[in-house]
């Protein structure tokens, strides 16, 4: 996201021939739009756009669920070290001023990724729907701040239910995550451990949806 041309060129140009797919836009407005449609694995942003403040725009992606865990580095021509400061704890991962190397640039950006991959692989140790909370470090489950009871087979079941909130699972890939296995020969040990989850969780229970045919969906908007 970058106003100026010459940089612009400069670093897609470069980028591509690094093998990256680049979008560029020169105005905040259009970056919206562009970020409407698809969410990049990372972001380079100057702070002084013809039409607002970089870092204003930080703050919205930080806001927003779908890119507030999108590296932003920021390249600016803003160097004083307040700028600097307030550039990274508003939200921005990295900071590089202006005028710049650009094969600095291309480091601290496959560092940054690289940062970003690892942060994806670790599991997230606290697991949420709406009153649900599953702490996979401490192996705790609580409904509404109560703590619940689970059996082993009954938690993982819960946190495949949570990693995969929306989307419809097949017995069979609920087999595989929970059970470590192709198939059940006893096609009803899901459905029973279904249903006693569901009854463990009491009326949040009501999360973890039958799809006819099909399997099981846990749906936050069902609760």
């Amino acid at each position: 996201i970058e106003d100026d041309p010459s940089i612009t060129v400069l670093i897609s140009d470069t980028l591509e021939r690094e093998r990256y797919a680049v979008l560029a836009t020169n105005t905040l407005h259009t970056a919206r739009g562009a970020l409407s449609r698809n969410i990049p694995d990372l972001i380079i942003l100057d702070r002084r756009m013809p039409d607002g403040d970089g870092l204003d725009f930080c703050r919205e992606l930080r806001a927003d669920p779908a890119t507030k865990a999108v590296p932003v580095l920021f390249l600016t021509a803003a160097s004083g070290l307040a700028d600097k400061v307030s550039g990274l704890r508003l939200g921005g991962d990295d900071y590089l001023t202006k005028p710049f190397d650009i094969d600095e640039l291309v480091v601290r950006i496959e560092a940054l990724l690289r940062r970003a991959k690892k942060a994806e692989e670790r599991p997230e140790p606290v697991l949420k729907a709406e009153g649900i909370t599953l702490d996979i470090t401490r192996h705790e489950c609580r409904v509404n701040g109560k703590l619940v009871e689970l059996w082993p087979k009954e938690f993982e079941l819960l946190r495949v239910f949570l990693e995969n909130k929306g989307r419809m699972l097949t017995k069979d890939f609920l087999a595989e995550h929970v059970w470590n296995r192709a198939y059940l020969e006893n096609s009803r040990t899901i459905e029973i451990s279904v249903q006693r989850l569901r009854k463990k969780l009491g009326k949040r229970g009501s999360c973890i949806k039958t799809v006819k045919g099909y399997g099981f969906k846990l749906d936050d908007d069902g609760c």
